[in-house]
Protein backbone atom coordinates (compact mmCIF):
# COMPACT_ATOMS: atom_id res chain seq x y z
CA UNK A 1 0.00 0.00 0.00
CA UNK A 2 2.66 2.63 0.89
CA UNK A 3 4.73 1.74 -2.21
CA UNK A 4 1.55 2.27 -4.38
CA UNK A 5 1.34 5.52 -2.25
CA UNK A 6 4.71 6.42 -2.98
CA UNK A 7 4.88 5.39 -6.55
CA UNK A 8 1.69 7.69 -7.44
CA UNK A 9 3.33 10.73 -5.42
CA UNK A 10 6.62 10.19 -7.62
CA UNK A 11 4.89 10.04 -10.37
CA UNK A 12 2.71 13.35 -9.73
CA UNK A 13 5.68 15.17 -9.25
CA UNK A 14 7.23 14.33 -12.35
CA UNK A 15 4.07 15.59 -14.14
CA UNK A 16 4.33 18.83 -11.69
CA UNK A 17 7.67 19.11 -12.43
CA UNK A 18 7.25 18.89 -16.18
CA UNK A 19 4.65 21.89 -15.97
CA UNK A 20 6.71 24.16 -13.91
CA UNK A 21 9.73 23.62 -15.44
CA UNK A 22 7.76 24.57 -19.18
CA UNK A 23 6.79 27.66 -16.89
CA UNK A 24 10.89 28.74 -16.33
CA UNK A 25 11.90 27.68 -19.42
CA UNK A 26 9.60 30.28 -20.82
CA UNK A 27 9.84 32.99 -18.19
CA UNK A 28 13.85 32.73 -19.26
CA UNK A 29 12.77 33.29 -22.74
CA UNK A 30 11.17 36.70 -21.57
CA UNK A 31 14.41 37.72 -19.58
CA UNK A 32 16.82 36.84 -22.12
CA UNK A 33 15.02 39.01 -24.08
CA UNK A 34 16.00 41.75 -22.40
CA UNK A 35 19.75 41.19 -20.66
CA UNK A 36 21.84 41.59 -23.24
CA UNK A 37 24.21 44.02 -23.00
CA UNK A 38 22.68 45.55 -19.66
CA UNK A 39 24.02 46.71 -16.53
CA UNK A 40 25.20 43.62 -14.66
CA UNK A 41 24.41 43.30 -10.91
CA UNK A 42 25.04 40.84 -7.88
CA UNK A 43 22.73 41.40 -4.74
CA UNK A 44 22.48 39.16 -1.85
CA UNK A 45 19.10 39.00 0.56
CA UNK A 46 18.21 38.19 4.30
CA UNK A 47 14.34 38.02 4.72
CA UNK A 48 12.94 37.14 8.52
CA UNK A 49 9.01 36.78 8.22
CA UNK A 50 6.35 34.08 9.38
CA UNK A 51 4.03 32.24 7.33
CA UNK A 52 0.21 33.67 7.55
CA UNK A 53 -2.46 31.14 8.46
CA UNK A 54 -5.00 32.56 5.50
CA UNK A 55 -7.67 30.24 6.02
CA UNK A 56 -8.76 27.62 9.35
CA UNK A 57 -8.59 24.65 7.19
CA UNK A 58 -4.50 25.20 7.44
CA UNK A 59 -2.95 22.57 9.46
CA UNK A 60 0.62 23.19 8.66
CA UNK A 61 2.33 25.75 11.50
CA UNK A 62 2.28 29.65 11.13
CA UNK A 63 3.02 32.52 12.86
CA UNK A 64 6.42 32.12 14.26
CA UNK A 65 9.69 33.72 13.19
CA UNK A 66 11.63 32.21 9.71
CA UNK A 67 14.40 32.93 8.13
CA UNK A 68 15.46 33.12 4.44
CA UNK A 69 18.14 34.09 2.00
CA UNK A 70 18.24 35.02 -1.83
CA UNK A 71 21.48 34.85 -4.02
CA UNK A 72 20.21 36.87 -7.54
CA UNK A 73 21.80 38.21 -10.78
CA UNK A 74 20.25 41.20 -12.12
CA UNK A 75 20.51 43.48 -15.67
CA UNK A 76 19.81 46.91 -15.44
CA UNK A 77 17.90 48.42 -18.38
CA UNK A 78 19.75 51.50 -19.60
CA UNK A 79 17.26 52.80 -22.63
CA UNK A 80 18.22 50.71 -25.34
CA UNK A 81 15.14 50.32 -26.56
CA UNK A 82 12.56 53.51 -26.17
CA UNK A 83 9.76 51.08 -23.65
CA UNK A 84 12.49 51.06 -21.18
CA UNK A 85 12.68 54.91 -20.64
CA UNK A 86 9.02 54.91 -20.79
CA UNK A 87 9.15 52.18 -18.14
CA UNK A 88 11.70 54.18 -15.82
CA UNK A 89 14.56 52.32 -16.73
CA UNK A 90 13.46 48.76 -15.05
CA UNK A 91 15.45 45.68 -14.14
CA UNK A 92 15.34 42.33 -15.35
CA UNK A 93 16.40 39.65 -12.51
CA UNK A 94 16.36 36.06 -11.66
CA UNK A 95 17.58 34.52 -7.67
CA UNK A 96 18.19 31.52 -6.17
CA UNK A 97 16.17 31.22 -3.01
CA UNK A 98 15.65 29.57 0.54
CA UNK A 99 13.33 29.90 3.28
CA UNK A 100 13.68 27.53 5.80
CA UNK A 101 10.06 27.07 7.12
CA UNK A 102 10.43 24.86 10.10
CA UNK A 103 9.38 21.52 11.10
CA UNK A 104 5.58 21.18 11.03
CA UNK A 105 5.78 23.49 8.65
CA UNK A 106 7.19 21.39 5.23
CA UNK A 107 10.28 21.97 6.60
CA UNK A 108 12.69 23.91 3.67
CA UNK A 109 11.89 25.42 0.40
CA UNK A 110 14.31 26.24 -2.47
CA UNK A 111 13.05 28.67 -5.46
CA UNK A 112 14.44 29.97 -8.89
CA UNK A 113 12.77 32.64 -9.15
CA UNK A 114 13.08 34.91 -12.50
CA UNK A 115 12.02 38.67 -11.17
CA UNK A 116 11.43 42.37 -12.67
CA UNK A 117 11.40 45.56 -10.80
CA UNK A 118 9.57 48.45 -12.00
CA UNK A 119 11.05 51.86 -10.32
CA UNK A 120 8.15 53.99 -8.78
CA UNK A 121 10.73 56.92 -7.70
CA UNK A 122 14.36 58.10 -8.64
CA UNK A 123 15.62 61.17 -5.92
CA UNK A 124 19.16 61.22 -6.23
CA UNK A 125 21.00 57.98 -4.04
CA UNK A 126 17.18 56.85 -3.34
CA UNK A 127 15.49 54.72 -5.34
CA UNK A 128 12.13 52.37 -5.16
CA UNK A 129 10.96 49.73 -6.72
CA UNK A 130 8.20 47.31 -6.80
CA UNK A 131 9.54 43.54 -7.99
CA UNK A 132 7.26 41.11 -9.27
CA UNK A 133 8.74 37.79 -9.31
CA UNK A 134 7.61 33.99 -10.72
CA UNK A 135 9.62 30.39 -11.01
CA UNK A 136 10.34 27.11 -9.71
CA UNK A 137 9.92 26.45 -6.03
CA UNK A 138 10.94 22.80 -4.50
CA UNK A 139 9.77 21.88 -0.78
CA UNK A 140 11.21 18.69 0.73
CA UNK A 141 8.32 17.85 3.36
CA UNK A 142 5.04 17.25 1.49
CA UNK A 143 1.57 16.33 2.75
CA UNK A 144 1.95 13.05 2.31
CA UNK A 145 -0.75 10.38 3.94
CA UNK A 146 1.43 8.05 5.36
CA UNK A 147 4.72 9.76 6.64
CA UNK A 148 3.18 13.54 6.90
CA UNK A 149 -0.37 13.82 7.35
CA UNK A 150 -0.65 16.95 9.60
CA UNK A 151 1.30 19.51 6.93
CA UNK A 152 -1.45 20.53 4.95
CA UNK A 153 -0.43 23.55 2.94
CA UNK A 154 1.25 21.81 -0.18
CA UNK A 155 0.59 18.48 -2.06
CA UNK A 156 3.74 18.06 -3.70
CA UNK A 157 7.75 18.52 -3.68
CA UNK A 158 7.62 20.94 -6.84
CA UNK A 159 5.15 24.07 -6.92
CA UNK A 160 5.04 27.91 -8.11
CA UNK A 161 6.60 30.42 -6.18
CA UNK A 162 5.11 33.81 -6.70
CA UNK A 163 7.16 37.00 -4.68
CA UNK A 164 5.65 40.42 -5.05
CA UNK A 165 8.48 43.08 -3.32
CA UNK A 166 8.35 46.71 -2.83
CA UNK A 167 11.24 48.49 -1.38
CA UNK A 168 13.79 51.03 -1.49
CA UNK A 169 17.79 50.97 -2.20
CA UNK A 170 20.23 53.86 -1.22
CA UNK A 171 23.73 54.38 -3.11
CA UNK A 172 26.65 53.96 -0.85
CA UNK A 173 29.10 55.02 -4.11
CA UNK A 174 29.33 53.76 -7.74
CA UNK A 175 29.27 49.93 -6.50
CA UNK A 176 27.33 49.73 -3.83
CA UNK A 177 23.56 50.10 -2.33
CA UNK A 178 21.76 49.23 0.30
CA UNK A 179 18.00 47.33 0.19
CA UNK A 180 15.20 47.14 2.14
CA UNK A 181 11.88 46.59 2.44
CA UNK A 182 8.96 43.84 2.58
CA UNK A 183 7.78 41.06 0.67
CA UNK A 184 5.23 38.65 0.36
CA UNK A 185 5.58 35.39 -0.87
CA UNK A 186 3.50 32.87 -2.31
CA UNK A 187 4.63 28.66 -2.75
CA UNK A 188 1.81 26.85 -4.29
CA UNK A 189 1.28 24.02 -7.38
CA UNK A 190 -1.88 25.60 -8.44
CA UNK A 191 -4.48 22.66 -7.49
CA UNK A 192 -1.98 20.07 -9.64
CA UNK A 193 -1.81 17.95 -6.26
CA UNK A 194 -4.32 17.93 -3.13
CA UNK A 195 -3.76 19.68 -0.38
CA UNK A 196 -3.45 22.97 -1.85
CA UNK A 197 -3.92 25.49 0.35
CA UNK A 198 -0.60 26.93 -0.17
CA UNK A 199 2.21 28.90 2.13
CA UNK A 200 2.07 32.53 2.36
CA UNK A 201 4.65 34.32 3.76
CA UNK A 202 5.26 37.47 4.73
CA UNK A 203 8.76 38.76 5.28
CA UNK A 204 10.83 42.28 5.82
CA UNK A 205 14.04 42.04 3.71
CA UNK A 206 17.62 43.50 3.71
CA UNK A 207 20.36 43.36 1.59
CA UNK A 208 23.04 44.51 -0.85
CA UNK A 209 23.72 44.85 -4.36
CA UNK A 210 27.36 45.08 -5.88
CA UNK A 211 28.15 46.65 -9.77
CA UNK A 212 30.83 45.53 -11.08
CA UNK A 213 30.49 48.76 -13.47
CA UNK A 214 29.20 51.87 -11.81
CA UNK A 215 25.86 53.07 -13.42
CA UNK A 216 25.88 56.49 -14.18
CA UNK A 217 23.14 58.96 -14.86
CA UNK A 218 24.90 59.85 -18.01
CA UNK A 219 25.04 56.35 -19.35
CA UNK A 220 21.12 56.11 -19.58
CA UNK A 221 19.74 56.80 -22.76
CA UNK A 222 16.37 59.61 -23.91
CA UNK A 223 13.11 58.07 -25.89
CA UNK A 224 13.71 58.81 -29.72
CA UNK A 225 9.77 58.01 -30.13
CA UNK A 226 6.42 59.40 -28.33
CA UNK A 227 5.23 57.54 -25.22
CA UNK A 228 1.41 58.22 -26.94
CA UNK A 229 -0.57 55.36 -28.28
CA UNK A 230 -0.69 55.02 -31.84
CA UNK A 231 -3.88 53.40 -31.53
CA UNK A 232 -6.19 53.58 -28.60
CA UNK A 233 -8.73 50.55 -29.22
CA UNK A 234 -8.53 46.77 -29.84
CA UNK A 235 -9.03 42.80 -28.96
CA UNK A 236 -7.94 40.25 -27.30
CA UNK A 237 -8.62 36.04 -27.30
CA UNK A 238 -7.72 33.93 -25.63
CA UNK A 239 -7.36 29.69 -24.32
CA UNK A 240 -6.23 28.06 -21.73
CA UNK A 241 -5.85 24.62 -20.60
CA UNK A 242 -4.90 23.17 -17.18
CA UNK A 243 -4.47 19.78 -14.79
CA UNK A 244 -5.71 19.45 -11.47
CA UNK A 245 -6.62 17.36 -8.42
CA UNK A 246 -10.53 18.44 -7.05
CA UNK A 247 -11.85 17.43 -3.55
CA UNK A 248 -9.98 14.29 -3.20
CA UNK A 249 -6.08 13.97 -1.62
CA UNK A 250 -4.53 11.87 -4.00
CA UNK A 251 -7.67 11.59 -6.34
CA UNK A 252 -7.60 11.51 -10.80
CA UNK A 253 -6.91 14.88 -12.32
CA UNK A 254 -9.44 16.84 -13.85
CA UNK A 255 -9.18 18.95 -16.89
CA UNK A 256 -10.04 22.86 -17.21
CA UNK A 257 -10.45 24.31 -20.57
CA UNK A 258 -10.65 28.30 -20.60
CA UNK A 259 -11.18 30.88 -22.76
CA UNK A 260 -11.34 35.02 -22.28
CA UNK A 261 -12.61 37.80 -25.20
CA UNK A 262 -11.63 41.33 -24.65
CA UNK A 263 -11.56 44.86 -26.26
CA UNK A 264 -8.70 46.95 -24.59
CA UNK A 265 -7.92 50.69 -24.16
CA UNK A 266 -4.38 51.79 -24.72
CA UNK A 267 -3.50 54.55 -22.30
CA UNK A 268 -0.23 54.81 -24.02
CA UNK A 269 2.39 52.42 -25.51
CA UNK A 270 2.97 50.66 -22.30
CA UNK A 271 0.03 50.35 -20.66
CA UNK A 272 -3.43 49.39 -21.59
CA UNK A 273 -6.89 47.94 -19.57
CA UNK A 274 -9.47 45.34 -20.57
CA UNK A 275 -13.28 44.75 -20.18
CA UNK A 276 -13.85 41.09 -21.14
CA UNK A 277 -15.59 37.85 -20.76
CA UNK A 278 -14.16 34.62 -19.36
CA UNK A 279 -15.35 31.43 -20.08
CA UNK A 280 -13.89 28.24 -18.03
CA UNK A 281 -15.45 24.33 -18.30
CA UNK A 282 -14.23 22.23 -15.12
CA UNK A 283 -14.34 18.28 -15.49
CA UNK A 284 -13.90 18.12 -12.44
CA UNK A 285 -17.24 19.62 -11.39
CA UNK A 286 -19.08 18.08 -13.87
CA UNK A 287 -17.74 14.35 -12.66
CA UNK A 288 -18.40 15.63 -8.88
CA UNK A 289 -21.39 16.54 -9.61
CA UNK A 290 -22.92 13.92 -11.11
CA UNK A 291 -21.59 11.22 -8.83
CA UNK A 292 -22.98 13.35 -5.71
CA UNK A 293 -26.40 12.85 -7.31
CA UNK A 294 -26.24 17.38 -7.15
CA UNK A 295 -27.06 17.18 -10.70
CA UNK A 296 -29.94 15.22 -11.93
CA UNK A 297 -28.60 14.82 -15.72
CA UNK A 298 -25.79 15.64 -17.89
CA UNK A 299 -27.05 18.79 -19.25
CA UNK A 300 -27.82 20.26 -15.74
CA UNK A 301 -23.64 18.99 -15.13
CA UNK A 302 -22.54 20.93 -18.29
CA UNK A 303 -24.42 23.52 -16.86
CA UNK A 304 -22.85 23.34 -13.14
CA UNK A 305 -19.25 23.08 -14.35
CA UNK A 306 -19.65 26.18 -16.81
CA UNK A 307 -18.07 29.08 -15.73
CA UNK A 308 -18.63 32.26 -16.66
CA UNK A 309 -17.67 35.55 -15.44
CA UNK A 310 -17.01 39.19 -16.75
CA UNK A 311 -13.55 41.20 -16.17
CA UNK A 312 -11.79 44.14 -15.71
CA UNK A 313 -7.50 44.27 -16.10
CA UNK A 314 -4.57 46.62 -16.38
CA UNK A 315 -1.67 45.14 -18.66
CA UNK A 316 1.93 46.95 -18.36
CA UNK A 317 3.90 46.32 -21.68
CA UNK A 318 7.53 45.49 -21.57
CA UNK A 319 8.57 45.27 -25.14
CA UNK A 320 7.44 41.84 -25.88
CA UNK A 321 6.61 41.03 -22.59
CA UNK A 322 2.97 41.51 -20.89
CA UNK A 323 2.09 41.54 -17.16
CA UNK A 324 -1.35 41.40 -16.34
CA UNK A 325 -3.50 42.02 -13.27
CA UNK A 326 -7.31 40.84 -13.33
CA UNK A 327 -9.96 41.06 -11.40
CA UNK A 328 -13.46 39.14 -12.51
CA UNK A 329 -16.79 38.00 -11.03
CA UNK A 330 -19.27 35.36 -11.66
CA UNK A 331 -22.61 35.69 -13.53
CA UNK A 332 -25.20 33.90 -15.08
CA UNK A 333 -28.76 32.27 -13.64
CA UNK A 334 -27.31 28.22 -13.15
CA UNK A 335 -23.83 28.26 -14.07
CA UNK A 336 -20.75 28.58 -11.63
CA UNK A 337 -21.72 25.97 -8.94
CA UNK A 338 -18.98 25.14 -6.26
CA UNK A 339 -17.29 28.19 -6.58
CA UNK A 340 -15.11 29.37 -3.72
CA UNK A 341 -16.30 32.94 -4.28
CA UNK A 342 -18.30 35.26 -6.82
CA UNK A 343 -15.12 37.06 -7.39
CA UNK A 344 -11.39 35.77 -8.39
CA UNK A 345 -8.37 37.82 -9.23
CA UNK A 346 -5.54 36.46 -12.02
CA UNK A 347 -2.18 37.01 -12.66
CA UNK A 348 -0.73 36.62 -16.45
CA UNK A 349 2.09 36.85 -17.94
CA UNK A 350 2.49 36.80 -21.83
CA UNK A 351 5.34 37.03 -24.42
CA UNK A 352 4.38 38.67 -27.07
CA UNK A 353 5.38 37.35 -31.05
CA UNK A 354 6.00 40.13 -34.01
CA UNK A 355 3.10 41.34 -35.52
CA UNK A 356 1.72 39.40 -38.93
CA UNK A 357 1.87 40.46 -41.86
CA UNK A 358 2.20 44.29 -41.27
CA UNK A 359 -1.44 43.64 -39.32
CA UNK A 360 -2.13 44.57 -36.12
CA UNK A 361 -2.83 40.52 -35.44
CA UNK A 362 -0.01 39.97 -32.95
CA UNK A 363 0.09 36.31 -31.60
CA UNK A 364 0.90 35.35 -28.23
CA UNK A 365 1.84 32.67 -25.27
CA UNK A 366 1.41 32.87 -21.38
CA UNK A 367 0.77 31.45 -18.29
CA UNK A 368 -1.69 32.73 -15.63
CA UNK A 369 -2.49 31.82 -11.85
CA UNK A 370 -5.86 31.75 -10.86
CA UNK A 371 -6.99 32.59 -7.23
CA UNK A 372 -9.67 33.21 -5.00
CA UNK A 373 -8.63 34.89 -2.26
CA UNK A 374 -5.51 33.94 -1.02
CA UNK A 375 -6.44 30.60 -2.50
CA UNK A 376 -4.92 29.25 -5.99
CA UNK A 377 -7.12 27.26 -8.23
CA UNK A 378 -5.21 26.75 -11.10
CA UNK A 379 -1.89 28.00 -13.51
CA UNK A 380 -2.77 27.38 -16.61
CA UNK A 381 -0.90 27.70 -20.01
CA UNK A 382 -2.27 29.89 -22.50
CA UNK A 383 -2.52 30.79 -26.17
CA UNK A 384 -3.99 34.00 -27.37
CA UNK A 385 -3.74 36.83 -30.34
CA UNK A 386 -4.27 40.52 -30.17
CA UNK A 387 -5.27 42.36 -32.84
Amino acid sequence: MASRKNRRTRKQSKKIAFKLKILIVYIFILLNIEMAAQQLAIETTFHCGAVWRHTPKLTTRTGETLFGQELGVRFQTMGRRDWQVWQRYPIFGVSLVHFHLGADSHSDGFGLLPNLSVPIIRAGRFAAFFRLGTGLAWVTQPYDYFDNPGENALGSHWNNITQFRLGGEWRLDAHWRLQAGGALNHISNGGSALPNFGINLASGYLGLVWSPKPVRKEDFLLAQADKRATRRFGGMIQSGFANLEYGVFDGPKYSVWAGAIAGYFHFNRINRAHLGIDYEFNKAIYEFGLQSGDFENKEEAKMGATRLAVFIADEFLFGPIGVQLQIGRYVGSGLNQYVLRQNYSKLSIRLYAPKLFSTSLQPNIGITMKAHATTAEFISMNLGLAF
